[in-house]
């Protein structure tokens, strides 16, 4: 039976409170960090038709440093999570910012696939442990009203940043190469991280654990905001996140994670190098990816929307379903080899709204199933796991589009994935329902 948010360490004016010019700010600024965390999360499929060139391997052989990034997300990510908890949500979000910052600039200068996999690794822990602390600190400043939708706007944050990869990168690295991109996804979140250090507030709940009974309101040594609202405080307790009253939602979030993670990775790493397999050029392949992004975002807000009118748990089952539909389209286009790429995009474009909205969605379900003293630790955990099905998805998908009719699999390996996240769904027992129930 699905149970109400635990909402102690956030007080009735943070509940309440109307929508000021401190919650846009809050939401701009962790908004830019996980759109840049998006534009390096999918730098590496941009550049993979170009590297797979100037290298002169196969998909197969790149395939190791495309995981590389998601192996140390998905490492980074439970990391984040429990550092997010015990140290603070701020901290813990600057200094993922300057590890992949650092270490996307770094992979510019990669003389071959075993260093550029090495330092995708590293990068990677950093952009996995942004992820969790962002969510949990715009979650618990947010107004109880808009919450939802201010946790999507972070969520889609990420296909934001391969939207805006995605066009950067399609006259950028015909015109000067993989390595800038990958330098200018570097450069940016340092800069970033000096606005961060000076303007990102901290969580609530870290505020009131520092102070000893009562409320107690964030002064300037927090680099808060004085219109920031009164909070009271509870203890900490990262070690919740399995216990006996949420074990069966956890499990079935990481279920759905893993599926969902498996089958959206699966276009996210390997778009640009399916559509220039199937004859597209260099810069349409890439901005097959920017279309994939964009019915994402779009989809998403559409299921931020449907959520409180129709529940997470209908609201998932849909977007799971819609997703399968548009891949077995994907398929049937592509195994005939005669439609128009428009059409191809379209179908893709479908495919992404599934996908994305039931990523999405789940980030929103994980919010609401974990209480605020364990939420970083939660959604870290469980998106951990997510982040192995982007891993097998990395290396499984580049092993089966080497194959000679490895199209078919392919596919049908994602539309397997969809299948799994709606079980996963249907395991958690802690839903939110539709509004007025």
């Amino acid at each position: 039976m699905a149970t109400p948010v635990d909402r102690s360490v956030v007080s009735g004016a943070v509940e309440d409170a109307p929508v000021a010019a401190f919650h846009i700010r809050l939401l701009a600024l962790v908004g830019a960090i996980i759109l840049l965390d998006g534009f390096d999360v999918q730098v590496a499929a941009f550049a993979g038709p170009a590297v797979l060139a100037e290298w002169r391997v196969t998909p197969a052989m790149l395939a190791p440093a495309m995981a590389a990034a998601l192996i140390g997300m998905a490492i980074g990510t439970g990391l984040g999570g429990k550092a997010g908890d015990r140290f603070g949500r701020r901290p813990a979000l600057i200094g993922s910012v300057i590890v992949f910052g650092v270490l996307s600039m770094l992979s510019a200068f990669a003389p071959g696939i075993a260093e550029l996999a090495i330092l995708r690794f590293l990068t990677g822990i950093g952009l996995g442990a942004a992820v969790p602390n962002a969510t949990a600190l715009v979650a618990e400043w947010m107004p109880a009203r808009i919450r939802t939708y201010a946790v999507t706007a972070i969520i889609v944050a990420v296909p934001c940043g391969g939207m805006v990869g995605a066009g950067v990168a399609s006259w950028l690295i015909p015109a000067y190469g993989w390595r800038p991109c990958m330098a200018l996804g570097g450069l940016l979140p340092l800069l970033l991280a000096l606005l961060m250090w000076r303007s990102l507030p901290e969580s609530p709940a870290i505020l009131a654990r520092r102070r000893t009974g009562g409320t107690a309101r964030p002064g300037a040594a927090d680099r808060f905001a004085d219109d920031a609202p009164i909070v009271a405080g509870e203890h900490a307790d990262e070690h919740r996140v399995y216990g006996d009253a949420l074990r069966r939602s956890a499990i079935g979030l990481a279920i759905a994670f893993f599926a969902s993670m498996l089958a959206l990775y699966a276009y996210l790493s390997w778009i640009p190098v399916l559509l220039a397999g199937a004859g597209f050029p260099m810069d349409r392949a890439i901005q097959g990816s920017l279309v994939f992004n964009l019915c994402g975002v779009l989809a998403s807000f559409a299921a931020a929307w449907a959520t409180p009118r129709f529940g997470s748990r209908t609201t998932l089952l849909v977007a799971c379903v819609a997703a399968l539909l548009a891949t077995g389209i994907c398929a049937a286009m592509m195994a005939g080899g005669g439609a128009p790429p428009a059409a191809i995009l379209v179908a893709l474009g479908a495919a992404g709204a599934g996908a994305f909205a039931v990523q999405v969605t789940l980030y929103s379900l994980a919010v609401h199933v974990f209480p605020v003293s364990c939420r970083a630790a939660g959604i870290g955990y469980s998106a951990s796991i997510g982040r192995l099905g982007a891993i097998a998805s990395a290396f499984g998908a580049g092993l089966l589009l080497a194959m000679p009719a490895g199209r078919p699999a392919y596919f049908a390996l994602i539309a397997l994935a969809c299948l799994v996240s709606a079980l996963g769904v249907t395991i958690v027992d802690r839903h939110s329902h539709r509004r007025g129930t």
